[in-house]
């Protein structure tokens, strides 16, 4: 089992991505992960908590079988609302697109 955080050097994330490619490692991370790491050969991911959003949890569950192989996603929820709200309704995850991006153009950030 290893940890993964930002701040890796790339000696080390290519170190780690070797041995989640032989299967010899295991990985437990924020989703620093995203920044860097080769992680198409995953088999499972297991997220702790609810992401927030239907997108968030449908891309961190993307982590895995992205090389045409099965792979198992679970999702454990925590003490937060939100996790027990799609817990206990999971059509509102199954069932519904994933949230719209809206931005406001006239917004200025100077």
């Amino acid at each position: 089992m290893r940890g993964y955080r930002g701040g890796y050097l790339p000696k080390e994330r290519r170190e780690i991505e070797h041995k989640l490619r032989e299967a010899r490692s295991a990985v437990v991370a924020t989703n620093a992960l995203e920044l860097g790491i080769d992680v198409g050969s995953l088999d499972a991911v297991v997220m702790a908590g609810y992401p927030g959003t239907i997108a968030s949890t449908w891309q961190r569950s993307g982590r895995a079988g992205r090389r045409q192989s099965a792979s198992l996603a679970v999702l454990v929820a925590s003490s937060a609302p939100l996790d027990h709200t799609s817990s206990r309704h999971p059509e509102y995850f199954f069932e519904r697109p994933p949230e719209h991006a809206y931005i406001n153009p006239t917004i200025s950030r100077s």
